[in-house]
Formats: C-alpha cells, sequence, structure tokens
C-alpha cells in the first residue's frame, strides 16, 4: 500500500538518482546512511520523527492478524507478530507512546489465548518474544514518566494517561492470573510491575523476593581480597569495576524474562560486583536493583549509584529537588541513596548550582556526584565549596577526552572518575579482531555498536581499528587474560579513574570471569608504549576539537 504523506515541502521533487538511491539500497545499508544524517544534521531529527507519525497515523487501520499460532504440536509466534512489533515500537520512538498501550494491550489479550495449560511444547522464539513485549512495556512506560516532568517537578497523570496505561494493566493483571494457576512463570511480570508503581496499584500485585540465605556474610569476603581492587570516596570502599544496567532501557540490547535477571544479579553479586550504576530513565533499572537488593540479608554490602537527570527547563525549589530524591528512594526500596550523580543538560541556565547545593543539605544523599560535566563546569562547582566525588564520562583508548583537561581537575581536587564506553560497545574484544566492519543494523546489533562504530570512525578508520586489537592482543596473550581486560585496564591505570562501568546485559551475555581477569595486574612501560604508537596515528585530538569536551556531545 503506498502511503502518499501531507506535509508542508518545498517541492515534491526529488533528484532522480536520489530517488534510485533510496529505492535499491538494501534496507540495512538505508537504515545506516540515515541514521548518519541525522548525526551530521539533528535539526531534521523532527521531520523523520513527523513523517513517522503521518504514517502511523494513516495506515491506522490495516489489520494485522493472529500474532501466536497453538497447536497439538506447539506454540509459536506468527511471522505477523514482527510486522505488530514493529509498529509498536515506531509509534514509541516516535512519541506516539499513549497509542502504544493499546498496541501492547492487544499483544498481552492476545497472549492469553495460548494454550499454556497442557504439555504442548512452547518454543524458545515464543518465550523470547514474550520477554521482548514485557520490555517495550517497561519503555513505553518510562516514556510516559519522562512526559510527566514539568518545568515544577513532575505533574500527575492525565485522564487519557490513565486511562490508556489503567486498560493495560487490568489486562496485564487478567493475564498474570491465568499464567501463574497454569504453574507458568508470567511473562510480563517487569512491566506489571512498572505500571502497578506509576498508577500506585502495587497491591495488586505480590511480587516477592524471597530472602536469599547464600548472602549472608560479608560479600566481598566470597571472593579473594587479594584479586579485587578498590577505591575509595570518604568512608566508602568501592570495587573498581561497577555493573552498569542502561541496557535495561530499551529491549534493543536483548531480553529475558525477570527471573532470568535476577538469577544474574545474584552472580554478579557473589562473583564481587557489589556496585550497581543505574538512572530513573534506564527503565526498570531501579526498581530490578532495589527489589533485589532489599531481598539481601545484608543489603548494605550492595552500593547502588543513581542518577538525577534534569534534561528541560525546570523552575528549581528545594521541593521539587527533594521530590526526586524521593522518588530515586522509592523505586530502589530504601531510605537512601548510596551515590545520586547530578546531570544537567543546559549549562546556559545557571540553576545547577543551585540544585546540588539543595541535594549537598539532603540527608537520603550519602555521597554526590556528578554525570557527564565538563571540566569548566566542574571546576565552577568545586568553586562554589560542593563537595562533589565523582563524574561519569564517557573514557576509552578510542575517546580518551578525559585526558586533555579533566584529569588535572579531578587529580586536583580529588574527584574520581567512573566511565562508561570503555569497550566501544563490545567492539574491544577478540570477537572483532580480523573481522569486516559491522552491520550495524544486522540481527544482533546493539545501540551501544552504532553509536561507538561512529567513534571508531571518528576517532581514526577500521583499518587503525583493526591494528589496535592486533596490538591489544599481543599485550593480552603476555598477561593472559582477554582484549577487552587490556582496554579496561589502561582506563583503569589512570590515577584518576575511581571504576569502569561495564555494561551488564543482565541473563542475556555474561561476562563476569573474563571482567575479574582484569584485577590484579598492570600494563608496563613497554605495553603502554606499544598501545601509544597506534593511539598516535589516531586522530584524538580531533576527537576533543569536533566534540568538545566530556559530555559535550548530550548538548
Amino acid at each position: 500500500m503506498a502511503v502518499i504523506l501531507s506535509a508542508k515541502t518545498k517541492t515534491a521533487h526529488v533528484n532522480m538518482m536520489t530517488d534510485t538511491i533510496i529505492a535499491n539500497l538494501p534496507a540495512d545499508a538505508l537504515r545506516s546512511v540515515v541514521r548518519t544524517i541525522l548525526t551530521v544534521e539533528p535539526s531534521i531529527t523532527n521531520i523523520l520523527e513527523k513523517q513517522t507519525r503521518l504514517y502511523l497515523s494513516k495506515t491506522a487501520d490495516q489489520r494485522i492478524d493472529e500474532l501466536f499460532a497453538s497447536t497439538a504440536e506447539r506454540m509459536a509466534p506468527t511471522a505477523n507478530f514482527n510486522l505488530a512489533q514493529q509498529r509498536l515500537r515506531s509509534a514509541i520512538g516516535c512519541g506516539m507512546v499513549l497509542e502504544s498501550f493499546p498496541m501492547l494491550e492487544n499483544i498481552v489479550d492476545e497472549s492469553v489465548k495460548l494454550d499454556i495449560g497442557n504439555a504442548v511444547p512452547r518454543l524458545v522464539e515464543l518465550d523470547h518474544c514474550l520477554a521482548a513485549i514485557d520490555g517495550d512495556i517497561v519503555q513505553a512506560s518510562t516514556a510516559i514518566q519522562k512526559r510527566l516532568l514539568s518545568n515544577s517537578g513532575s505533574r500527575s497523570l492525565s485522564e487519557e494517561e490513565k486511562s490508556v496505561m489503567t486498560a493495560l494493566f487490568d489486562s496485564l493483571l487478567r493475564c498474570r492470573q491465568r499464567w501463574l494457576a497454569s504453574a507458568h512463570d508470567f511473562p510480563f511480570e517487569r512491566g506489571t510491575s512498572v505500571l502497578a508503581a506509576i498508577l500506585s496499584r502495587e497491591s495488586d500485585v505480590e511480587t516477592p523476593v524471597e530472602e536469599n540465605s547464600a548472602f549472608y556474610g560479608d560479600l566481598a569476603a566470597r571472593n579473594d581480597p587479594a584479586s579485587l581492587e578498590t577505591f575509595k570516596i570518604k568512608d566508602s570502599d568501592l570495587p573498581r569495576l561497577f555493573a552498569g544496567l542502561w541496557q535495561l532501557s530499551s529491549p534493543s540490547w536483548g531480553v529475558v524474562s525477570q527471573s532470568q535477571m535476577f538469577e544474574q544479579f545474584s552472580e554478579y553479586i557473589t562473583r564481587g560486583f557489589s556496585a550497581f550504576d543505574m538512572a530513573g530513565h534506564y527503565g526498570d533499572a531501579e526498581i530490578i536493583f532495589g527489589r533485589l537488593r532489599s531481598s539481601l540479608p545484608r543489603s548494605m554490602d550492595v552500593f547502588g549509584a543513581t542518577k538525577y537527570c534534569v534534561f528541560h527547563r525546570i523552575t528549581v525549589t528545594p521541593t521539587v529537588v527533594r521530590a526526586n530524591v524521593a522518588e530515586r528512594c522509592q523505586r530502589m526500596s530504601a531510605n537512601h541513596v548510596d551515590l545520586l550523580q547530578f546531570h544537567w543538560q543546559d549549562y546556559n541556565d545557571h540553576q545547577y548550582i543551585q540544585v546540588l547545593h539543595i541535594l549537598r543539605e539532603d540527608e537520603r544523599v550519602r555521597h554526590l556526584g556528578l554525570c557527564n560535566f565538563d571540566t569548566l563546569r566542574l571546576q565552577e562547582v568545586i568553586d562554589n565549596n560542593i563537595d562533589v566525588v565523582t563524574n561519569q564520562v564517557q573514557f576509552s583508548l578510542v575517546d580518551a577526552r578525559p585526558r586533555f583537561r579533566m584529569g588535572e581537575v579531578c587529580t586536583r581536587h580529588n574527584v574520581k572518575l567512573l566511565t562508561y564506553g570503555t569497550l566501544c560497545g563490545g567492539f574491544l574484544a577478540e570477537k572483532w579482531l580480523g573481522k569486516t566492519e559491522p552491520q550495524l543494523f544486522g540481527a544482533d546489533s546493539t545501540p551501544s555498536q552504532r553509536k561507538y562504530f561512529e567513534m571508531i570512525q571518528t576517532w581514526g578508520d577500521w583499518d587503525l581499528f583493526q591494528t589496535l586489537l592486533r596490538t591489544l592482543k599481543d599485550i593480552a596473550i603476555k598477561h593472559s587474560v582477554s582484549i577487552s581486560n587490556v582496554a579496561t585496564r589502561w582506563v583503569l591505570d589512570f590515577p584518576y579513574v575511581g571504576a569502569v562501568i561495564v555494561g551488564a546485559r543482565m541473563g542475556v551475555s555474561e561476562h563476569t570471569e573474563e571482567n575479574l581477569k582484569t584485577y590484579g595486574w598492570r600494563l608496563g612501560d613497554d605495553d603502554q608504549a606499544n598501545i601509544e604508537k597506534v593511539l598516535e596515528k589516531s586522530r584524538r585530538e580531533e576527537v576533543f576539537q569536533v566534540m568538545g569536551d566530556c559530555g559535550s556531545e548530550y548538548r
């Protein structure tokens, strides 16, 4: 079906050769080209979103038939499921989040029709699809929460918002009752919990996490103390590897059931990953973390770092600021926040100093840090006698901007960096050694890989990156570790770095043992020299000049 979109255009004409490109470029390549165009000219993002909304609105009446098939032999998703999910995710992405809730409700209702009460086997593909929808519910709910932000903090749900969310929630409760009655794990547990919290209907959902007696005693003592490295912020000794939970913000990083997530959380903690980084906009990361930590007999042994992010203009008052801290505590099932990292989008609005003064006086904030602040504003914060202990920024072999200015200020004032992007979305690994450039929209690609591939292109090119991987591999063999360990160690060896945040795709992929091999050794002078020979061939200075200081890419 051809859809002619109504929009105010300057001309209906597109150059014939340009039209030929659009008509013939493979879909994955076209997506990659569009993404590159948007990074070069971000101002046209609004056009993409508007045209997507027009398309979805004009095709809203298109019928999508049966999503799941249940026969005597098996239960599985149909080809229509992918079509329905593509429309759903496009709606969430372009701002039609309210319209996405009836779509989600329809999928949940369809899943109720599955014959789950008998011995018919469910394909793994079906479980994956249901877990993906659970992630979509979380993402749509998070998008609603972002809509609630206002100049005065956060508004209440409108009647329309409450209506569509309640309809989905009630559908989930009916579905949940049927699945649990048949002794099956409910596949939409995460989404149900998030909606219950937003609608203040937690009492309708009994989701206890049983106390885990396996965690009795000091968690750190379960590992050889000599093998774990720590750094200190005030009275807290923290591991130099944090587990980052940003992947929970979207099912694009992979999905599993909530029970599988809890299992891997437990594994992380017992292996020494006792510090976790999250944020309110990382889907249900705070909620899942809070539920798991509160189930531990010694919950104080697990450290939770989250964020207070101000992306839009607000009128700062103590009430507004303290309300956000209260929300963080409530979602994390705690009466305090171990480390609250503050992000402020618009430097032209100097109210960020006022916010930090209020946070400094809040007794629920144990430690105060920053997130994606540049060197100039970090120094300004310090000059205003605000005691911040950390700043979370991007830092890797490919993006070494903290070396230019940030490191000196951090060293002088004892501020530790918590770094992300250190493994470049997984590219700094054996998996990519000797490989051709990635298909950015392939089945296994992630948003992180799309982001960091562009970083690699800015830093150098794929050939130079392969040279870097070969150099790191030689060093890895020498120390009996992996390429990822060497890349992480390179960042950790800077004295102003407190910890590297390693992305944790809970239940999807598991690298606990490998990551722990980052501890207990250091790069020698010859290792550093060999790495530097590659880095000096890159455009690292240009990365700083083009992207700006730390965090500038978000502004």
